[in-house]
């Protein structure tokens, strides 16, 4: 009975959740790993054209080996050509350089370019190229959260292929790994730019890029049995975010969902410094010393982002006074912080300076 009780209540869960019909899977995370918002991220949803992003990524992982150059120039095969889809426009027995072919399938999400791109490093065998896609998975850890079976993320009735998969949380990950690829970011936040020696002008799939929304890529994707998906990457008081959203019915939607979510976390959260080297955290008296008190400072300095309604606390613990003399980092004293409750940190205190014993003479002084 208890069984059947809570398999209800999570019917009737995610029936809440899901019944605005925005989305079927969201998550927002930091640079670092943190997840803050997530709905459905462990799901296995189609992917469509994020599949891009382990694409290029392999690419460029084959040019830091030197196995391919940018300017190497790959004949279109008809293959590529007949993909489907979002395409470039290519003329018959054209040649692009890799380069090209990366910006196209960053930029335009060219599923031409992409095929190419794979036909090439796989020396002709796009299977292969798939092979090499699941294996960066594997090596990322990613293999039971993203399944790869064409280099486009087209569906299978395009392709004859099983469907791109991937959770939420794979994407998430994957996303964190695209962002040690300087020049993919670059490109892949680029609004508009040309290929084919200027001949042709590819504009961005992705309509969120600005500097006024803080965000500068990474991919887009869409098909009929996918919905729209995302994967943003934004930046804003120098906090990077990455959010994922799967299943939207439109474009809009998605977008919409977006920078909702952005604007919900960039102003809940901010990063805080919660222990500071250069402002000392007690006071101790000495007894016999040169001078009368002595100030004691942490041991490191330390920064998180956390939720503007949590609550930040600093438990110290330390000797009310001493005898001098006492040395320059001679530990006083140890300290807990504390954040949401849960202790996170903990540390020593030190003295940054020394105070000696007073002379006899001192003392004297001091009398009259």
């Amino acid at each position: 009975m208890r069984k059947k009780i809570c398999i209800f209540l999570s019917v009737i869960f995610c029936l809440i959740t899901f019944a605005n019909g925005n989305y079927t899977s969201l998550l927002l995370g930091d640079s670092h790993g943190n997840i803050y918002y997530s709905e459905n991220i462990y799901e296995k949803h189609p992917i469509a054209s994020v599949t891009k992003m382990m694409t290029v990524m392999v690419a460029y992982d084959r040019i830091r080996n030197e196995e391919i150059d940018l300017d190497d120039r790959v004949e279109i095969s008809p293959k590529a050509r007949a993909v489907g889809g979002s395409m470039i426009w290519i003329s018959e027995g054209a040649k692009l350089t890799v380069r090209d072919l990366i910006k196209a399938t960053s930029i335009y999400s060219a599923n031409n370019a992409a095929y190419a791109l794979a036909e090439y490093i796989g020396m002709g065998d796009v299977d292969f190229f798939v092979k090499l896609m699941n294996q960066k998975a594997k090596e990322l850890g990613l293999e039971n959260e993203l399944e790869f079976y064409t280099p486009m993320g087209l569906p299978p009735s395009m392709t004859g292929k099983p469907m791109d998969r991937g959770t939420a949380l794979g994407i998430y990950k994957l996303s964190l790994e695209a962002l040690k690829y300087k020049e993919y970011i670059t490109i892949a936040s680029s609004k508009e730019d040309f290929i084919q020696d200027g001949a042709q002008r590819i504009l961005n799939r992705n309509k969120l890029i600005s500097e006024e929304n803080g965000v500068y890529g990474i991919k887009t994707g869409h098909h009929s049995e996918a919905g729209y998906n995302i994967s943003i990457v934004a930046k804003r008081n120098d906090i990077t975010t990455i959010t994922v959203v799967f299943g939207s019915p439109d474009a809009e939607t998605r977008d919409r969902t977006v920078l909702t979510s952005l604007d919900k976390f960039y102003d809940e959260y901010q990063l805080k410094k919660l222990i500071d080297l250069s402002k000392p955290m007690v006071k101790i008296d000495i007894k016999d010393g040169e001078k009368d008190v002595i100030y004691a400072y942490p041991n490191e300095e330390f920064e998180q982002l956390i939720s503007k309604n949590w609550g930040v606390k600093i438990r110290r613990t330390y000797i009310k006074s001493i005898e001098a003399p006492v040395k320059s980092g001679e530990v006083l004293g140890s300290y807990q912080l504390i954040v949401n409750g849960k202790e996170i940190k903990d540390g020593r205190l030190y003295s940054r300076e020394s105070v000696e014993k007073n002379k006899f003479i001192d003392k004297i002084r001091k009398i009259f």
